[in-house]
């Protein structure tokens, strides 16, 4: 079983809609056109995208409000096996402790790579946190650019260390980097100055995306435990999505950002892939 647990400064009512409401869901979670919250409903859905890729469904086995969540997951294109999601609720007054837990993944085995428990326990330990993210407001924001070169040579100027100094001079002159670019690695995004982030990485493929997750302030070139403020913005993503087709490559920056921010990276962020275009265009 995989399980996933996180606490949310928010009441339990506030978390239970979100969780259950359709449209709330189509903002952090899936978008499910034909979900109804009642004992015995089935519902469906795809991964994100127009290709309809990876079709779930499910049927609702349980409903406590405020508390428990419960039903079936099963991917019927891929597998005959059946799985149990259950989210459970508990009130901790000033807050909500939620917990999702995945019973039945080996049931799975007959679909093949990519159905493994620890990419489930990846997934969900990043959905809890998105669900975080959209009830302290955050919400994401998406940038695209069409580049003529190769998805291997966008990414070499978006992560290069010197013309990753480049393009972000949009946001912050003389900003870079430390740390792998691999999955699981910490990275550390700083300014001269000492002063910056860090964050985790999720996912990566060379060439194809990247998945950062923000975790906290850098100060004097060293990370600070997560306070108050730092704690409603923790666990926010931003990700970098390359598409290549015919010697083109589709660029998709998605970013979590908090209401205060949002009018900022709108004015910087194409500034700064226009950059990244020019670079890839001259290799």
């Amino acid at each position: 079983m995989v399980t996933s647990t996180i606490t949310i400064k928010a009441p339990v009512s506030t978390i239970w809609q979100a969780l259950t409401d359709q449209q709330q869901m189509k903002q952090w979670y899936f978008d499910i056109a034909d979900f109804e919250l009642g004992l015995g409903k089935t519902f469906n859905f795809y991964e994100p995208g127009t290709a309809k890729q990876y079709h779930h469904q499910c049927v609702i086995k349980a409903i406590e409000v405020d508390k428990l969540f419960s039903h079936t997951w099963t991917h019927p294109s891929h597998s005959k096996g059946e799985s149990l999601l259950t989210w459970i609720l508990e009130d901790l007054g000033d807050a909500t402790k939620v917990t999702l837990q995945h019973r039945g993944l080996e049931n799975f085995a007959d679909a093949g790579p990519g159905f493994e428990p620890e990419n489930y326990q990846m997934g969900w330990d990043g959905y809890l946190a998105i669900l975080k993210n959209y009830i302290y407001g955050i919400r994401k924001q998406i940038f695209t650019i069409e580049i003529n070169a190769t998805a291997e040579k966008v990414w070499q100027v978006l992560f290069d260390d010197q013309t990753y100094k480049v393009w972000t001079a949009a946001f912050c002159e003389g900003s870079y980097f430390t740390g792998d670019l691999k999955a699981g690695s910490r990275i550390h995004f700083l300014t001269n100055q000492g002063g910056g982030m860090y964050s985790d990485i999720i996912f990566c493929t060379p060439n194809q995306s990247v998945y950062f997750q923000h975790l906290g302030e850098i100060k004097d070139f060293k990370e600070l435990p997560i306070d108050e403020l730092t704690e409603k913005w923790s666990g926010s993503f931003e990700n970098y999505i390359l598409t290549e087709q015919a010697d083109k490559t589709t660029l998709t920056v998605e970013i979590d950002l908090t209401a205060d921010h949002i009018a900022y990276f709108e004015e910087a962020f194409p500034k700064g892939l226009l950059i990244v275009k020019q670079l890839a265009e001259k290799q």
